[in-house]
């Protein structure tokens, strides 16, 4: 019997939304109380390092989930990819530490595994803690 794959959407939290959109927007607000400022190639500069954060960021934002298969899952985060066996997660539990980290919400889920200590968001962490338990059940009666 195999079960298949099932993706699991990351959670970016409201907070987290409006501190990005407060980010982009200070520079417009700047440019609309003092235009004369960007005649300064200074200032220009700035502005482009400025918005470049955004090429970090909004991938973080959007490509954020989980891709859980028979034995093992895929966690995608920003630009990075990690793939983790199933049967070497030793700790799943819920947790609302503010410790920063790859989960853009607090309602996140700390993960312990053989060789990596770290926390995700998603959208249903219930739901990933359940089908991990039935994967788990699933890979250790193979």
């Amino acid at each position: 019997m195999e079960i298949g794959m099932k993706v699991y959407k990351g959670k970016n939290s409201f907070w987290l939304i409006v501190i990005f959109v407060i980010y982009d927007i200070c520079p417009i607000f700047i440019y609309l109380c003092d235009a004369s400022i960007v005649s300064h190639i200074w200032w220009i500069l700035l502005w482009v390092a400025y918005y470049s954060m955004n090429l970090v960021w909004i991938p973080v934002m959007v490509r954020n989930y989980i891709e859980l298969y028979d034995d093992y899952f895929v966690f995608y985060y920003g630009f990075s990819k990690e793939r983790f066996e199933i049967k070497d997660i030793l700790k799943l539990e819920k947790s609302k530490n503010p410790m920063a980290s790859s989960a853009n919400s607090l309602d996140r889920i700390h993960m312990t595994t053989k060789d990596k200590d770290f926390y995700i968001s998603l959208k249903d962490n219930d739901d990933f803690i359940i089908d991990h338990q039935t994967h788990l059940f699933y890979c250790s009666n193979l």
